[in-house]
């Protein structure tokens, strides 16, 4: 417990298998997981269930289904680790029918700006005289930090 106590102050929200991994791999101290959680229990340092916290799930709502393209587009990010340079962000816009990736950005930054290029590349590449339909188009995230700001939904909401 001497060197438990200072770990759950420094991370109180650290459950029994992550102090146990501490303990374990960077402190070198060789301990059994079902001892650690015996002593945080009977020490009452159990992380708190933070069931509350998560995200709720809306039953029966399912994703939506493309039916032909240029009617459902996801966007997403992904970093990539170049050794000789360092993070690279690669913004794509996927569109869900045909599987074909209509627009990217690749930037060393992750910004709201990034998401607009690559979904301006996609509009400009797929519809080259404008969208006459917008009303049709949809645009699918995964409601990351970058395409949810009100700087991006009105510029998609405004074309």
């Amino acid at each position: 417990m001497g060197r438990i106590r200072p770990i759950k102050a420094e991370h109180p929200c650290w459950g029994y298998r992550r102090t146990w991994a501490y303990l374990r791999y960077r402190e070198g101290i060789v301990v059994g997981r079902n001892r650690v959680y015996r002593l945080l229990r009977e020490n009452n340092l159990l992380a708190v269930d933070t069931r509350r916290l998560r995200a709720t799930r809306v039953p029966g709502r399912s994703k939506p289904r493309a039916t032909e393209p240029n009617r459902l587009w996801g966007i997403d990010m992904t970093k990539i680790c170049v050794e000789s340079w360092g993070w690279l962000y690669l913004v794509v816009v996927l569109d869900w029918a045909s599987k074909k990736i209509v627009g990217w950005d690749l930037a060393t930054t992750s910004k709201t700006a990034d998401w607009l290029r690559a979904l301006c590349a996609a509009v400009n590449g797929q519809f080259p005289e404008g969208i006459r339909e917008r009303a049709h188009l949809q645009l699918v995230s995964d409601n990351g930090c970058q395409p949810t700001p009100a700087s991006f939904m009105a510029s998609v909401r405004n074309g």
